[in-house]
């Protein structure tokens, strides 16, 4: 799960598609761990440094872009 803003602009080397990626794993599963996690937290103190660099992972990591043609997991960004 990652912030996104906008798909990117892509040139599909497997189909030669050319436009819009389709955006992956940017579902609500982390964030559901996350939020378990952090009520879990306050039985187990240690947690409480390791969730907020799990929040901010969640937030920084790039997103995933993917041919929406072909499901092609690697384009060649434009």
């Amino acid at each position: 799960m990652a912030f996104v803003l906008h798909a990117k602009e892509i040139k599909c080397p497997n189909c030669f598609y050319e436009g819009k990626a389709q955006v992956k794993g940017t579902g609500c599963g982390l964030w559901l761990l996350f939020l378990t996690i952090l009520i879990v937290s306050f039985v187990f103190i240690p947690l409480l440094v390791i969730v907020p660099l799990m929040f901010l992972w969640l937030l920084f990591k790039p997103a995933e872009q993917i041919c929406p043609r072909c499901k092609y997991p690697h384009p060649i960004p434009k």
